[in-house]
C-alpha cells in the first residue's frame, strides 16, 4: 500500500472493513474481538524489533572488510559478528538516530562479537589475532553505521520511512511533542492526530484534528492505520490508561509512554527520546514477540505426542467413566471463552451427571457435589478428567499453557464486577497456566486469578511456560488436583 492511498480523511470508514460477530458474551459485557483483518504486516512487526538498515548495512561491509584484511572465512565472519551483536541488541529501533549515542554499547557488542568469532571461526585463538578483530569490527561498524544512519535519517525525511502516529492526551506536553514531531522529521513520526476526552489548547503550528478518546482508540488506529501511539499526560485516570494500553497492544502497532517526572528523567538502557523528551517503549504482548509462533506450534505438536503416547491411559479412562455410568456420554462438552473472546467446545472426562445443561453452564464450583463419585473425585484429583483437552490444543482452541478457560455465563458476569478480567483473553486459553499452579483455580478469588493471569501475559517467556509445566507436572503426581 502506497503512502498516498493510506492517508485517508480523518474518521472516513474503510469499505474493506469486516464486522466481527458477537458471542453472548461479547454483547453482554460490551467485550468486542478484534477483527481478522486488523493490519498485521509481517514486515512491520520485524521492523518493531529489528532495524533492518544498519544490520545489512553491517553484513555487507564487515564482509568486505574482513576479505580485504584476509581474516578467514570472511563471509561466516561477518555472519557471526552481526548474529552476536543483534542478539546483544544492537539493532533494536531507534527515534532518534545517532552514532555517537550509541557508540559505548557499539563498542561493547564489537568486542564480545569479535571473541566470539574468534572462538567459533578461527584454528587457534591468541591476543594480537582476538585484538585484530575487534579493531577491524569496531572500525567497520562505525563505517557502517555512519552511512546507514545517514541513508535512514533522508528517508525518513522523504516520508518513506516515516510511521503514522497519535498522541493520547493535549496538553502542554502533547504539544511539545507534536512541536518537536514537526522540527525533527528524522524521528520517522508523521503525527496524523489526537486524542483526549479533555482536550487542551493545542498550539497552531500543526493542522491535526483532536478527536474524543474514549470509545473511539480502536476504530481510529484500525481505520487509519496507526503505526505508532505516543502516551502523554491527559486527565484519564490511569486504570483508563491500563485499558488503552492493552488496546493498543491488539493492534499491530507500537507504544511509546511519555514517564512521570519527565524532566528528571535520564534516556538509559531502552529508552527513547523525541528531542528533549524521554520516551520509554512498551514492552509488548507476547502475541508479537518471535517466538509465539514456536509456543503455539511446540503445544499443538506436543499435544499430539502426548495423545498417542497417553492412548493406554486415556483408553482406560474412557472405559472406567462408561462403566461406572452408561446413562452418560464419556465426554464432558462446554461451551468456553479463549483468544479474543471466542467460544469453542471444550472436551473433559465425565465426573458427574449433571440435572441439565444449563446447570452445568451456571453451577460454579462442584468439588463438593455428592454427585461427584469415587471415581469423579480420583479424576478431579489427578487431572485425569483434563487429558481430553489435548486435542483442543491440537485442534488449536488452546494452547498448553495459558488462563484457564471460562464458561459465557461466569465470563458476562465477571466482566462487568472483577477490573481487567477481559484481559485475560488476549492470548489463547491453556490447560494449564500461571493463576493454576499459584493455587487460583475452583472456588478461589477471581480478581487474584485475573491478576495472575495477566502477570502471566505481561511477563511471558518460553521458560515461564517451562517453569509452569513443571510445577504442573508436580501436581499432578502429589494429586493436588480439585
Amino acid at each position: 500500500m502506497t503512502t498516498a492511498s493510506r492517508r485517508t480523511a480523518l474518521g472516513a470508514p474503510v469499505s474493506h472493513a469486516r464486522t466481527v460477530a458477537t458471542s453472548p458474551a461479547h454483547r453482554a459485557t460490551g467485550i468486542v474481538p478484534i477483527a481478522s483483518d486488523t493490519p498485521s504486516r509481517l514486515s512491520s512487526r520485524i521492523g518493531a524489533h529489528v532495524d533492518l538498515y544498519p544490520l545489512a548495512g553491517d553484513l555487507v561491509v564487515l564482509f568486505f572488510v574482513c576479505s580485504l584484511v584476509r581474516i578467514d572465512y570472511p563471509a561466516p565472519a561477518a555472519v557471526v559478528l552481526v548474529s552476536a551483536m543483534a542478539v546483544m541488541g544492537e539493532y533494536r529501533t531507534h527515534l532518534t538516530l545517532s552514532v555517537l549515542d550509541v557508540l559505548p554499547r557499539t563498542a561493547m557488542a564489537s568486542v564480545l562479537a569479535a571473541v566470539c568469532t574468534q572462538l567459533v571461526l578461527a584454528s587457534r585463538t591468541e591476543l594480537t589475532d582476538a585484538i585484530k578483530v575487534t579493531a577491524i569490527a569496531l572500525a567497520a561498524v562505525i563505517l557502517s553505521r555512519n552511512v546507514t544512519y545517514g541513508a535512514e535519517r533522508f528517508l525518513r525525511r522523504k516520508l518513506t520511512r516515516r510511521h503514522r502516529t497519535v498522541i493520547v492526551g493535549s496538553g502542554s506536553i502533547s504539544s511539545m511533542l507534536a512541536d518537536s514531531m514537526v522540527a525533527e522529521r528524522s524521528c520517522g513520526l508523521e503525527l496524523i492526530g489526537v486524542l483526549d476526552d479533555s482536550p487542551h489548547i493545542m498550539t497552531d503550528k500543526r493542522s491535526v484534528p483532536v478527536l474524543p478518546l474514549r470509545g473511539n482508540l480502536c476504530r481510529f488506529l484500525t481505520t487509519e492505520h496507526v503505526e505508532a501511539v505516543v502516551l502523554a499526560f491527559s486527565t484519564i485516570r490511569d486504570s483508563d490508561m491500563l485499558s488503552i494500553l492493552r488496546t493498543c497492544d491488539r493492534i499491530d502497532c507500537e507504544i511509546f509512554v511519555v514517564p512521570r517526572l519527565w524532566e528528571m528523567t535520564a534516556v538509559s538502557g531502552d529508552m527513547d527520546r523525541i528531542g528533549a523528551i524521554p520516551l520509554t517503549k512498551v514492552r509488548r504482548a507476547a502475541h508479537r514477540s518471535p517466538t509465539w509462533g514456536v509456543k503455539l506450534w511446540t503445544s499443538r505438536v506436543l499435544s499430539a505426542v502426548l495423545l498417542l503416547l497417553l492412548s493406554p491411559l486415556l483408553l482406560a479412562t474412557a472405559a472406567a467413566v462408561y462403566f461406572s455410568d452408561r446413562s452418560a456420554p464419556i465426554l464432558f462438552r462446554q461451551e468456553r471463552i479463549g483468544l479474543d473472546d471466542r467460544e469453542f467446545e471444550l472436551l473433559k472426562f465425565r465426573t458427574m451427571k449433571p440435572t441439565n445443561e444449563d446447570e452445568s453452564a451456571t453451577n460454579w464450583c462442584i468439588a463438593h457435589d455428592p454427585r461427584v463419585g469415587r471415581l469423579g473425585r480420583i479424576m478431579r484429583a489427578t487431572s485425569l478428567d483434563e487429558l481430553p483437552q489435548l486435542w483442543n490444543v491440537v485442534r488449536g482452541d488452546m494452547t498448553l499453557v495459558g488462563p484457564r478457560p471460562e464458561r459465557p455465563y461466569f465470563v458476562a458476569k465477571f466482566c462487568g464486577t472483577i477490573p481487567n478480567y477481559s484481559a485475560r483473553h488476549r492470548v489463547p486459553a491453556g490447560l494449564t497456566g500461571w493463576a493454576a499452579v499459584n493455587g487460583f483455580r475452583g472456588d478461589t478469588s477471581i480478581e487474584e486469578r485475573a491478576r495472575y493471569d495477566n502477570y502471566y501475559i505481561e511477563n511471558w517467556g518460553l521458560w515461564l511456560d517451562v517453569k509452569i509445566m513443571l510445577r504442573t507436572l508436580s501436581a499432578v503426581l502429589m494429586m493436588k488436583g480439585r
